[in-house]
């Protein structure tokens, strides 16, 4: 049906849809970028493991906490940059990529995206709220205040992850309706046709 439709329009409506959804394909360089990033994010983060590792005789329990908390922070964003790279494509460009479990819908996509960024504010507030910060050298301690702030962003993202699952679950259980209220529509459609060719061969 979609290719007798496809058939039935003008040249130039097929040529005017064709640029229009083929400019999909221009996101492409900007995920290309974030995959690059995302490598050398990867080459940093080593560099970051190499050096505490050798530096292993001198670590006390406070710069290890360090440590671990950094690697988790590093271990959230690239994971979140990865996200955005799979969803993303999935989403706007093809569907049909052979990976079934990337196929995920947009605003579950967001959803993700939303708690990732969480995430990575919990950890920030860890290592303020613990004073961690304090241990760099040339950074200035911190202050309630900032713990206040950092506070603040982090319940904004929250509300904002619990705005988009409700909205998120609103569109599903639409669609699940409007499934239904087709395949409904479908049947009682069926039904009298079946039902008037019953009359007719009784008449006949």
């Amino acid at each position: 049906m979609n290719r007798d439709l496809s058939k039935s329009k003008p040249p130039l409506v097929k040529f005017i849809e064709t640029i229009i959804f083929g400019t999909r394909w221009l996101l492409l360089p900007f995920y290309f970028i974030l995959i690059g990033a995302l490598a050398i994010y990867m080459i940093v983060d080593i560099k970051e493991f190499i050096h505490y590792a050798t530096s292993i005789g001198g670590l006390t329990k406070e710069t290890a906490t360090l440590t671990v908390i950094e690697m988790i922070d590093l271990a959230m964003i690239a994971a979140l940059c990865k996200m955005i790279v799979t969803g993303g494509y999935n989403s706007f460009i093809s569907k049909h990529h052979g990976y079934p479990d990337e196929n995920i819908g947009s605003g579950l996509l967001k959803v993700k995206m939303a708690t990732s960024l969480i995430g990575v504010t919990s950890i920030s507030l860890l290592a303020k709220s613990i004073h961690i910060a304090v241990l760099k050298p040339g950074v200035s301690p911190i202050t309630w205040d900032d713990l206040y702030k950092l506070a603040i962003i982090h319940l904004l993202f929250l509300a904002g992850a619990l705005v988009l699952s409700w909205v998120d679950y609103l569109h599903y259980k639409t669609e699940i309706e409007l499934e239904k209220n087709h395949l409904n529509g479908a049947n009682f459609e069926d039904g009298q046709a079946n039902l008037k060719n019953q009359n007719k061969k009784t008449v006949l």
